[in-house]
């Protein structure tokens, strides 16, 4: 892990996307406030929510065929630069102009995964594959920080001074995370691989067609979509179904909700750390199948817990818990698609994967909203512990036949620290 610390290179891009998910976390957290104050509907408030997804399903393998088609890490500042440019708007206290809201958080929501596709894409560049699960993982560390950071300072910005503060704070992270990405391309580009003669010669279209007929026919990443998949199912319904059983289940009201949403962040932090110190002694495959089995293992015994005991604590402490595993299947997930795709593919098949788990998120927010009023809420939550259990020995079983066949970015140069 210290050997990725010294390459100046991955620490100015991890520093970037570090910047990014705090700004990301404070319209993600700001916004559906400043929505439901505004106009007092849920329903309405959830809509801010279904924008996003919709446009990350529907845009999101063509936001990754942008990370194969163009430098990486210029599109990377290109995308931050706009990102600071679309919430300029806030700016003007937008109020009942509500479609104004759904226009930047729609926005947002493709560029960045236009922005985590090409970073993805592009850390096969900035270290060599015996280091790809541990880069991941301290990648993976942006997402837990950015949201102890970001989802703190969106709520106090949003009651402050309304989308002003906010629009003023993610402006100024999106164009630090610009800057530091500019300053670190220089270390990290020197083993870049130039477009292929496709991306250089064919339409866009005709190359994003071919990235995805490449990406369905790999079986290493067809298997590990699946896995995402029945991930992305648990997670939707347990982004419903988190609120009712708190309420239902453990008898509490919504302070109890945001500090088990938020504990959940520490979890990931030292998952982070632990699977970028070890991680490197096991495969993707194992590292997504213990994680996602962790997981589920960890949430049965949660939704479960109320039979026995409802005191907080005992919560909080599993939730914390639960946030390691959580790092610990992504940063495999990850490792293994890099591990299997060709390079000039890379953008592609992590924008399929966005796509895919956006709408199996979706398709369990769905079931979730069908469910949740006519089932026991602890009923459907130990199903989404099951889904998890399912994920892992997807991957467990559905990639040991796979034979990993790294593919080189060329002739790397050596690689600089310092």
């Amino acid at each position: 892990m210290l050997t990725l610390l010294r390459h100046r290179g991955f620490v100015l891009i991890w520093a970037a996307g570090l910047f990014s998910s705090v700004a990301s976390w404070l319209l993600l957290t700001g916004l559906p406030i400043y929505v439901f104050g505004v106009t007092g509907s849920a329903l309405t408030t959830s809509a801010v929510f279904l924008v996003e997804l919709l446009c990350g399903i529907t845009l999101g393998s063509f936001a990754g065929a942008l990370a194969d088609r163009f430098d990486r890490f210029r599109l990377m500042s290109c995308v931050a630069t706009l990102q600071a440019a679309v919430v300029i708007p806030l700016l003007g206290q937008p109020d009942h102009h509500l479609w104004i809201i759904s226009l930047v958080a729609g926005a947002q929501a493709v560029l960045t995964q236009t922005f985590d596709s090409a970073r993805n894409a592009a850390l096969p560049r900035l270290v060599e594959p015996a280091q790809l699960v541990r880069a991941n993982s301290v990648i993976a560390l942006n997402m837990s920080v950015g949201r102890l950071i970001g989802g703190s300072l969106g709520g106090f910005a949003i009651t402050r001074d309304g989308t002003r503060y906010l629009a003023v704070g993610a402006t100024v992270a999106f164009v630090v995370t610009a800057a530091l990405i500019t300053a670190g391309r220089p270390a990290a580009h020197h083993g870049a691989a130039e477009p292929t003669t496709l991306g250089r010669t064919s339409s866009f279209f005709t190359a994003w067609r071919h990235g995805l007929t490449a990406t369905v026919r790999n079986r290493a990443v067809r298997m590990t979509i699946v896995s995402v998949a029945l991930g992305g199912i648990a997670q939707g319904l347990f982004v419903v179904l988190f609120v009712v059983f708190v309420s239902r289940a453990l008898h509490a009201d919504g302070t109890l909700t945001g500090v088990l949403r938020g504990v959940q962040a520490i979890g990931g932090v030292a998952g982070g750390l632990i699977v970028g110190m070890l991680g490197a002694r096991l495969s993707p495959r194992l590292l997504m199948s213990l994680g996602a089995t962790t997981f589920a293992l960890i949430s049965l015994v949660i939704w479960n817990g109320p039979t026995v005991t409802r005191q907080p604590e005992w919560y909080i402490v599993l939730f914390i818990l639960v946030g390691a595993p959580g790092i610990a299947y992504g940063s495999g997930a990850f490792a293994q698609i890099q591990q299997s795709v060709p390079d000039t593919e890379l953008g592609r098949a992590f924008g399929v994967y966005y796509a895919i788990f956006n709408a199996s998120q979706g398709l369990g927010m769905a079931a979730a909203g069908l469910l949740g009023d006519v089932l026991s809420v602890v009923l459907v939550l130990n199903v989404q512990a099951l889904l998890y259990l399912a994920s892992g020995a997807v991957a467990y079983f559905g990639l040991r036949s796979v034979r990993q066949q790294p593919h080189p970015v060329r002739q790397r140069d050596t690689v600089e620290v310092g």
